[in-house]
């Protein structure tokens, strides 16, 4: 039989039609620590494809980076194509891992420290749970107390910390990679166009302490006009009255169905919507809370809205944009919160007062005091009409410590008798953020719908002393200003549910809540019976002064300025409450291009009179950043963490002189080594061919040593630590127990 000798090898193979077996192989010696650039590079380029992705993600995170839109066709598949990415990345983490954990072991063998036995085959279970709970990992750990190795890492922490971060990092990178579905900030939304709005009112103006009738008509009204006294003036949104429909609709639907106290407003101007929300408080207490947007905030995101869409703007190119609206010089937008309670008297009962107790904000002093009484000069006996008197009541000779004010209902209760509700009204500005979704619909949100958590979180308790002016910032309502919310000589047009043609705005709206019965007397009689009069009135009382408040300067036009072509000094001035027609309301329509004290105007540089609207422009998609917390930082500390240590791994290769080695990269080349070892002579590892049990065994010190050091070839071999110190890590050829250490460019069998 003939044989086929390999030209490097002495392996025999058998020809064909043999059934020879295998008789040899022998490969040639190798070099076991390289010191080359090439040898340095080529080890260490398994980081290169960990650290690009690493960085990559990272960057995406801290420079809140904007993906696709959430109606992209090819969003689902890029998502499930960026999982397969994450995986891979994983992957890639975990082998760099491996390949430090493998660097610091080949040293540590090589040289005279050693390595305990259970750290030999670490390097292969990172990110095993089991490895890091059992003797083999523990035995090792141990070792440090019976050897002093001189290490500046301790190679158990090394491991450790490895290890649970390659059982952490697949979940991390899956974080990091994912885009997530949330608003993201759109930058230059007017493509660097001049384009401002602003009102026409200095900061100080648009939410006053001090609500008088001097707010009741704008500038742009003819003096002779009745304006917000007028009788019909609830048809005018910007008068205080012009929710009184909705609200007493809102009672006649309670009557029927004892609807939830929250209500709609459209604002046919701006095709905006404003939620009213009344909380429904304990209806024994007779105390409700309102809060309501502001109109004219509302009325700017809906007509601007308008405007991007009929020019060419990037805003209005969006799947789903979001307009968040801020002034300039003011830290936050803020929307009235009125509270109101009543109490229920009848004809008969003495000391009929304004109660109180309920109210939250008011400074304590007044929690104290004596009853206020009702003044003597309204006429509690019976109401006028027959049906509903309302009379509002200054509130001022009760009390200069908090403005308040007041409120009486006299009408006839379901018992026959004459009810008298004395009203106590306490109103702020609270602060609100507000934004709108145009495409989803036309409703103004905001972050605190709810008037009740609004009080309950900002202020502690019912008697709170000190309250910031800019989480509550009291409101001092005048007379005059209530009374164009309670206009007189309103008609309605139902005389079989009243026996009278004329009631006030307020007077109607209460009297929703009761009937005619069979022996033609009116009472109020609404769903849950007397018991719930005081809080319905309350509700009914507190709904109307706070959209009232909200109406506050909503007949000042916000102003749109945009630049004339690349001159700033000239650019068209329009009332942006009609830019959708193109009109300018209160100035010559000729004005079109005008001067450099418009424009100044304009651009809000006279800060006194104009307040500059800014518009932060948000898009519904995918995207990555930090907007959802601390999962995302875990991840980003994660992935810092391991670029870190590869930094730190790459300057020891680069600077400790020892150079890299390629040997054992496998369990595989591992087993080869023990395989071709002698084992040790003295006993040490006896019996464990079968395994091992005791902990202690594993924390055995082991070293890769030049055993036959005779002709040109030399053998490495795992020797077991004889005895004596383990000494310091040194340049030496030979180590503390006389056999030859592995020397770098040398090769071996």
């Amino acid at each position: 039989m003939t044989w086929n000798t390999l030209e490097d090898e002495t392996e025999l193979l058998p020809q064909n039609g043999s059934y020879q077996t295998w008789k040899a192989t022998i490969e040639t010696p190798k070099v076991a620590v390289k010191t080359s650039h090439g040898a340095l590079l080529l080890a260490n380029i398994v980081h290169l494809p960990a650290i690009l992705i690493s960085s990559t993600l990272l960057y995406l995170s801290f420079a809140t980076t904007y993906g696709v839109d959430y109606s992209n066709p090819y969003s689902k598949t890029i998502l499930n194509g960026l999982q397969f990415v994450s995986k891979f990345h994983e992957i890639t983490i975990t082998t760099s891992l491996t390949a430090i954990v493998l660097h610091r072991i080949h040293y540590s063998l090589m040289k005279q420290s050693g390595v305990p036995l259970g750290f030999l085959a670490s390097a292969y279970q990172l990110g095993a749970f089991n490895y890091l709970v059992s003797a083999e990992f523990w035995g090792a750990a141990t070792a440090k107390f019976r050897y002093k190795f001189s290490t500046w890492l301790p190679l158990w922490l090394l491991i450790a910390v490895s290890s649970v971060l390659a059982s952490i990092v697949g979940p991390s990178s899956a974080i990091l990679m994912i885009p997530r579905l949330d608003w993201w900030q759109l930058n230059n939304p007017l493509n660097h166009t001049s384009i401002s709005t602003f009102l026409p009112l200095g900061t100080s103006e648009i939410w006053p302490d001090v609500i008088g009738p001097n707010l009741l008509n704008s500038p742009w009204v003819s003096p002779e006009s009745e304006g917000c006294a007028a009788d019909q003036a609830y048809k005018d949104h910007a008068c205080p009255s012009a929710g009184f429909q909705d609200i007493a609709t809102w009672a006649a639907n309670y009557m029927s169905r004892a609807t939830a106290p929250n209500i709609t407003l459209n604002d046919p101007i701006g095709s905006v919507i404003r939620y009213m929300s009344s909380s429904a408080t304990n209806e024994t207490l007779g105390w409700a809370v309102s809060s309501i947007p502001g109109l004219r905030q509302a009325r700017d995101m809906g007509t601007f809205t308008q405007y991007l869409s009929h020019v060419t703007l990037k805003v209005a190119k969006l799947a789903r944009p979001m307009l968040i609206p801020s002034y300039a010089s003011l830290s936050t937008m803020k929307k009235p919160i009125v509270q109101a309670q009543c109490s229920l008297f009848k004809n008969n009962d003495s000391n009929i007062a304004f109660r109180h107790d309920m109210l939250r904000g008011l400074s304590s002093e007044l929690t104290g005091n004596s009853p206020w009484l009702i003044p003597g000069s309204i006429d509690i006996t019976a109401p006028s009409n027959d049906v509903m008197d309302f009379h509002w009541v200054d509130m001022a000779p009760y009390t200069n410590k908090t403005p308040l004010l007041g409120g009486v209902f006299v009408s006839t209760t379901p018992d026959g008798l004459t009810g008298i509700f004395p009203c106590t009204i306490l109103s702020h500005w609270t602060p609100v953020s507000i934004w709108l979704d145009p495409k989803i619909d036309s409703t103004v949100r905001q972050d605190s719908p709810e008037p009740l958590q609004i009080l309950l979180a900002r202020v502690n308790n019912k008697t709170n002393i000190s309250i910031s002016p800019s989480i509550l910032q009291p409101i001092e309502i005048s007379v005059p200003w209530a009374e164009t919310i309670n206009l007189p000589n309103y008609y309605h047009n139902n005389p079989s549910l009243y026996p009278s043609q004329q009631l006030t705005l307020l007077e109607f709206s209460a009297a929703n809540l009761g009937y005619l019965h069979a022996n033609d007397s009116w009472r109020l009689d609404p769903a849950g019976g007397e018991k719930a009069l005081p809080w319905l009135l309350s509700t009914i009382l507190s709904m109307h002064v706070a959209d009232g408040l909200s109406r506050v300067n909503s007949g000042f036009p916000t102003v749109l300025y945009q630049r004339d072509g690349t001159n700033d000094s000239t650019g068209v001035l329009k009332n942006l409450d009609v830019v959708h027609i193109g009109e300018w309301v209160g100035m010559p329509r000729n004005s079109g291009h005008l001067g450099e004290s418009y424009a100044r105007e304009a651009r809000g540089e006279n800060s006194t009179h104009n307040t500059e609207i800014v518009w932060e422009v948000k898009r519904f998609g995918y995207g990555w950043g930090f907007e959802n917390g601390i999962s995302i930082i875990v991840g980003v500390l994660v992935l810092l963490m391991h670029i870190c240590m590869v930094i730190v791994h790459l300057g020891i290769v680069a600077f400790g002189g020892w150079g890299v080695s390629s040997c054992w990269g496998s369990v595989g080349e591992l087993l080869t080594l023990a395989w071709r070892s002698t084992g040790p002579a003295d006993g040490k590892l006896g019996n464990t061919s079968a395994g091992i049990q005791k902990m202690k065994t594993w924390g055995e010190v082991v070293r890769v040593r030049a055993t036959d050091t005779q002709g040109d070839t030399r053998k490495l071999e795992l020797t077991c630590w004889q005895g004596g110190r383990v000494a310091s890590d040194g340049d030496g050829v030979k180590g503390d127990d006389g056999i030859k250490m592995v020397e770098a460019g040398v090769r071996y069998s």
